[in-house]
């Protein structure tokens, strides 16, 4: 390894464990109370050293969210890509829903406090309500892509079937912030609450 090489590497390793350790601190305290810091402070390093690597916490929380936003996405697409085996619509959005729902309540608060933001930047990623969201937030576009797949929905126009699609969205992040909540239901009642809630979807798409 050259000693270029090696700089580059030791960059990254250092952007890594600012950006890991920001998200422990957002989990903790919130994207609002995020400071260079409370970064520095976790990481036992002066707040200058961050400066070197990051220009300053808005590039911190843009690149936490485009990973987040990454990550949320490649799951997504490893249940989309089962329509290669022709399962049935049904199947398919209740697949790709039960993955959100479980992936976003395996990081508890900090998705939680992720997605309950209304600040510019945040909303820039996580905002899905708007016209034209199908379009400019893949998670919403995946999910009109196998809405279109119901024999109910194959001749409707776009927009209505976008619409749709926010509506189910925002369904499985009410239950998801719910489930956040109310952390300590048995076991069962979330599992009943979970497969109600894909079925009533399903409900919905076939309508």
């Amino acid at each position: 390894m050259t000693k270029e090489q090696r700089k580059v590497r030791e960059r990254e390793e250092m952007r890594n464990l600012i950006l890991q350790n920001a998200a422990l601190l957002i989990a903790e305290v919130g994207i609002e109370k995020l400071s260079i810091r409370k970064i520095a402070e976790k990481i036992e390093y002066s707040p200058g050293i961050i400066y070197h690597y990051f220009k300053g916490k808005e590039e911190i929380i843009e690149n936490y969210l485009q990973q987040k936003y990454t990550d949320m996405l490649t799951e997504l697409q490893s249940v989309q890509q089962e329509v290669q085996q022709e399962l049935p619509p049904d199947t398919l959005l209740k697949r790709s829903l039960e993955k959100f729902i479980r992936m976003s309540l395996s990081t508890g608060v900090e998705y939680r406090n992720v997605m309950l933001n209304d600040t510019p930047a945040v909303l820039s990623y996580t905002a899905v309500l708007f016209r034209g969201a199908a379009q400019e937030r893949k998670a919403i576009g995946m999910l009109c892509q196998g809405l279109f797949r119901f024999e109910a929905q194959k001749n409707r126009e776009e927009a209505f079937v976008e619409l749709t699609a926010q509506v189910i969205w925002s369904a499985a992040f009410g239950l998801i912030m719910r489930l956040l909540v109310e952390k300590d239901l048995p076991d069962d009642q979330v599992e009943a609450l979970i497969s109600c809630h894909l079925d009533s979807m399903v409900a919905i798409a076939s309508r």
